[in-house]
């Protein structure tokens, strides 16, 4: 290719990334829903309760799912100092000590979010009757996710770190 990006290469790389491409699909959804909301309260005066709601819910999963492709792609806030002052070896545990870290808290999320659909399991949002559980529901399962590629990624730095290739 001559360096364009062609609509068939887009496609294929959102169809590689399904994060991204719900991400992007409720961000469309979003920005619907909130231009809908602003025509409709300020062209007719009718607030409309439900599109707020749902906007909310749009923005909790929407921000969830972008940070489980931030984890995929293993392009989280990093300290860069440490990658031009260390060896790659050390570097890799240095890393391997905040990856535990991220896991603890990642675990202790899943816990935490597991108990907490059980706790609202009978609520409901008060204009749209969605129940609770299906907007918490992407906390414990971004956690979840996200430690799959945590550990995933802490292992391809550690191989590459002895030598073992990418």
């Amino acid at each position: 290719m001559s360096g364009k990006t062609t609509l068939r290469g887009i496609l294929r790389d959102l169809v590689r990334q399904p994060d991204l491409l719900f991400a992007m699909i409720i961000f469309l959804g979003f920005l619907v829903l909130c231009s809908l909301q602003v025509a409709v309260r300020f062209v007719l005066t009718l607030p409309l309760t439900w599109t707020e709601e749902l906007t909310s819910a749009l923005v909790i999963w929407m921000t969830f799912l972008g940070i489980i492709a931030v984890q995929r792609r293993d392009s989280q806030i990093r300290v860069e100092l440490l990658d031009s002052l260390l060896p790659p070896l050390p570097l890799a545990i240095v890393y391997g000590l905040f990856d535990i870290a991220v896991l603890a808290c990642l675990v202790a999320i899943v816990i935490g979010g597991w108990t907490t659909l059980e706790e609202t399991a009978y609520q409901q949002t008060p204009a749209l009757g969605i129940p609770l559980n299906v907007l918490i529901a992407v906390t414990p399962l971004a956690a979840a996710a996200m430690s799959i590629f945590v550990l995933r990624n802490a292992f391809r730095r550690l191989r590459r770190a002895l030598g073992g290739g990418s």
